[in-house]
């Protein structure tokens, strides 16, 4: 057993009162405030084109409008895109030509979609007011660019 002379113990209480006064001054740290959300909304316009396509596809068969313009909302918005020359083809085939993709933008400026008619997925980035990004269609495949209006 240990024997402590009474000096010794005097220093020793008065070093973890010494340590415990010191914990005991720090004022607890205030909680930084939460990060602002990044907002992307608005309306982005540019231009879309056919970046590929199955073998057995013609380019002109995936063939779409030029113009690219969404309307971004809560960092989400929806694009369909039109496949006019599978339309005129084939009447029946009308609907599903035109899917429809659904995207949403994360804080980093991710954009990630799909499109619930062909289970096909868009992706793409926000760089400052440019939007860019592809959509791998069933047979076609294409490229868009886009700046905030």
């Amino acid at each position: 057993m240990t024997r402590w002379s009474a000096s010794g113990l005097a220093a020793l209480g008065l070093a973890l009162g010494v340590a415990m006064a010191g914990c005991a001054d720090q004022a607890p740290q205030p909680t930084p405030p939460p990060m602002p959300a990044i907002s992307y909304d608005g309306t982005y316009t540019g231009t879309i084109s056919v970046s590929g396509a199955a073998t057995s596809m013609k380019a002109s068969d995936c063939a779409t409008d030029p113009r690219f313009s969404v309307n971004v909302t809560g960092n989400q918005f929806s694009f369909p895109l039109p496949h006019p020359a599978v339309s005129r083809s084939t009447p029946s085939l009308r609907q599903a030509a035109t899917p429809v993709y659904n995207a949403s933008i994360g804080p980093d400026g991710t954009i990630k979609g799909l499109s619930n008619d062909t289970n096909t997925p868009m992706s793409g980035r926000v760089t400052g007011t440019r939007m860019t990004g592809q959509i791998d269609g069933l047979l076609c495949n294409y490229a868009f660019t886009a700046d905030l209006r």
